[in-house]
């Protein structure tokens, strides 16, 4: 017959060992984790999301579309293009990396801007160094600037704080490059496709997720910067302030696919340019954060690729 002194006298006792047990076991510091609020609006975020677009057969990654019909803007740039382009050699306008983008718009007499859209007509206009019409070397191009929707419950200078370093300026900052894989500063692009007609780009930091990107985001800055782009390239001479160039070349790409861009995005070809520092005053300072491409990855991101300047026989 069992006492039942005894069973309480063995339950005490499991209980005790257990909590000798949880005393023993190290605490473990973690970042936030982000509120019951914040899985809401995440779910909101989906929500409100049409499903992704199907893409047809033609635009398979390595197989994009040629188009024998050319978009008024593209039509109107050739125009003014080919007139430069004869004129050989051009001194650069502006010294420095920027000089090539800037000596391009200024001589075809576009407005440097920073408005959302594209530069000519709504197409983006994207100038770079090289001898080569086609898009083939692993140079990094800027698509947009986006910031995530961040959740981690904090303010800007501390968030820099949090997840940054002292920079060789004696700054608290936050300048990284963020890509599918872990990085050295311990950032993570997560693509979260737990829903499939509505994914979502996470951020994370140390493994915690600190802040996201709804697709229906995504792709809505792509379409109002990359409906269509006219990539350049020129053959250039000199450096610095005695740098020229030769605009020859123009790749024209239409109809961007935010499942492509999704698909980059995990492949590590689509990355992003955390680029922020605490002022002395001990405000932040946001450069904003970039999305960039591989440039010989460009022809996956379009429906429609076109080299269209010099002309293909």
């Amino acid at each position: 017959m069992i006492n039942v002194n005894h069973c309480l006298i063995i339950l005490v006792i499991a209980t005790c060992v257990g909590c000798w047990e949880d005393a023993a076991r190290p605490v473990v510091k973690e970042l936030p984790v982000p509120p019951a609020a914040v899985s809401a609006e995440v779910e909101s975020s989906r929500s409100s999301e049409a499903s992704l677009p199907d893409d047809d057969q033609s635009s398979q990654p390595h197989s994009p579309a040629l188009s024998s019909t050319l978009s008024p803007a593209i039509t109107a740039f050739l125009e003014k293009f080919d007139v430069l382009s004869a004129r050989g050699f051009v001194p650069t306008l502006r010294s420095g990396s920027t000089g090539i983008g800037y000596t391009l718009e200024t001589m075809l007499e576009i407005e440097e801007n920073n408005s959302p859209r594209g530069d000519f007509m709504g197409m983006e206009l994207k100038a770079f160094r090289d001898d080569d019409v086609g898009l083939d070397d692993a140079e990094k191009m800027n698509l947009f600037l986006k910031e995530p929707k961040w959740t981690d419950g904090l303010k800007s200078a501390e968030r820099i704080a949090t997840y940054g370093y002292v920079d060789d300026n004696g700054r608290t900052a936050l300048y990284s490059t963020v890509t599918s894989k872990i990085s050295s500063h311990h950032f993570q692009m997560v693509v979260d496709r737990s829903e499939p007609s509505s994914p979502l780009v996470w951020l994370k930091f140390r493994g915690a997720r600190i802040g996201f990107w709804t697709a229906e985001i995504l792709e809505k800055r792509l379409l109002e910067k990359h409906s269509e782009t006219a990539f350049v390239s020129a053959h250039t001479q000199g450096t610095g302030k005695q740098e020229q160039f030769h605009y020859f070349g123009v790749t024209w790409c239409a109809e961007p696919s935010i499942k492509k861009f999704l698909t980059l995005i995990e492949q590590g070809n689509v990355l992003l340019e955390l680029r922020m520092h605490v002022k002395k005053s001990g405000a932040a300072r946001n450069h904003g954060s970039a999305f960039r491409i591989q440039q010989n990855r460009i022809h996956d991101l379009y429906r429609i690729v076109s080299q269209v300047r010099p002309k293909l026989r």
